[in-house]
């Protein structure tokens, strides 16, 4: 890496450019290591909305594309800072050093692990260029994490890699590198709180099962999409005064979702043992429909939201509320009904003339929304919500409605 001033200076002149025709007239720009600054170049477009702190920063160096991509954003970085105590920090797959840099913040001693040479001179460089009085000096260590030493500190941090030897894609924690699994019983002998970053796509009743000493779980979003699921274990008596015996007790796990969308951010906890203790109440069509935030979607807090708002499921797993009561602070997008529609092979033929365009939304429905779109041939978007859903009592229907815009808070 043979990062000059030059060379910063010439990524930002060519950012907005077409990185091929960059690379074909690569001849012309004598002095300047062309691949590699537009490697730099694709990699900033990607986190310029992700990483809007550091995509501003002329003088950060940004990870290849896989460490780019798998990085954090800086809402859901900072997030973590907030959910750990300490004064000692080990990110033991370090990475682009983003979750690290932020986390750090306040600690007195924080070390980043990395194995890939290159990534530990771009954290190095970074962390310089980062510095400030609230941010220790970091130490940087470059080497397999489970094949150094591990330091005794108040929290490890992993982010295993989620692409297998060829590449592809995997979600399954025994399936990432490392393996936290065969891992956790070491890291817990160092640190008081291990937190572990795992896929969107992880089944959290596995997670549970395989993982030990689990206090918390967090599932984060960003603009409604769930982002990464974050698992906190640590060497403490759980509140209900379990010894720590190396298992996962079920009825001291918190489940916290958070999603940071564009206009608020939507936060809501819920004991694990009170949504397993809940009998969720389910009902017909009533004036509003509620689609709970896809964090709590994920964590299936359909028991708790029945209980702690005055709504009903409109079918067992159909997990779409609904109520004759606007509850503006539903945590999730809230549509007023139009009308409900009784759905037939006639009705789809007709649709498309009643309903010319429309958003659609599928739950516990006979097809899918990309299927239900084809059939009837109504356009994409506009104002107009169509849900394909099981309601109790009435079967399968079409409900048209119209989102309501939740005033923001003062």
């Amino acid at each position: 890496m043979n990062w000059t001033p030059a060379l910063r200076d010439f990524i930002v002149e060519h950012l907005n450019d077409d990185t091929a025709a960059l690379l074909l007239a690569a001849h012309r720009y004598q002095g300047i290591d062309v691949p590699f600054a537009v490697e730099q170049i694709e990699a900033r477009k990607r986190l310029k909305t992700k990483l809007p702190e550091w995509y501003a920063n002329a003088d950060l160096i940004m990870g290849g594309r896989v460490p780019a991509e798998q990085c954090s954003s800086e809402a859901t970085a900072r997030y973590k800072r907030s959910i750990i105590e300490g004064e000692s920090l080990c990110d033991m797959t370090g990475g682009m050093g983003v979750d690290f840099w932020y986390m750090l913040e306040g600690m007195k001693r924080a070390i980043y692990t990395e194995r890939n040479e290159e990534l530990c001179e771009v954290a190095k460089h970074n962390f310089q260029v980062l510095k400030d009085e609230r941010h220790p000096e970091a130490e940087v260590r470059c080497g397999d994490g489970q094949k150094l030493p591990i330091p005794t500190v108040d929290i490890i941090y992993l982010d295993p890699a989620r692409r297998a030897g060829d590449g592809s894609r995997v979600y399954a924690m025994e399936d990432c590198e490392p393996n936290i699994i065969d891992w956790q019983d070491e890291l817990l002998q160092h640190a008081k709180m291990v937190l572990v970053k795992l896929s969107p796509m992880v089944d959290l009743t596995d997670v549970l099962r395989k993982l030990k000493s689990v206090t918390d779980i967090y599932v984060v979003g960003v603009k409604n999409e769930c982002k990464e699921i974050l698992v906190k274990s640590t060497d403490t008596l759980c509140p209900e005064g379990h010894p720590f015996d190396g298992e996962s007790h079920v009825g001291c796990v918190r489940v916290h979702c958070v999603d940071f969308l564009t206009d608020r951010t939507i936060e809501y906890t819920f004991d694990l043992s009170d949504e397993m203790g809940i009998s969720v109440s389910n009902s017909g069509m009533k004036s509003y429909l509620y689609e709970p935030d896809v964090t709590l979607m994920k964590a299936q807090a359909f028991g708790s939201l029945c209980q702690r708002f005055p709504v009903f499921q409109l079918d067992i797993e159909t997990h779409l509320m609904t109520s004759d009561e606007f509850i503006a602070d539903f945590p999730g997008r809230i549509f007023e009904v139009e009308e409900q529609i009784v759905f037939s092979s006639k009705v789809m033929k007709r649709l498309k003339k009643e309903i010319p365009q429309a958003n659609i939304a599928t739950r516990n429905f006979v097809m899918t929304a990309e299927e239900l779109q084809k059939r009837s041939g109504i356009k994409d978007g506009g104002e107009v919500y169509l849900f394909g859903a099981k309601v109790k009592d009435e079967g399968q229907m079409l409900l048209k409605c119209r989102k309501k815009v939740v005033p923001l808070s003062p």
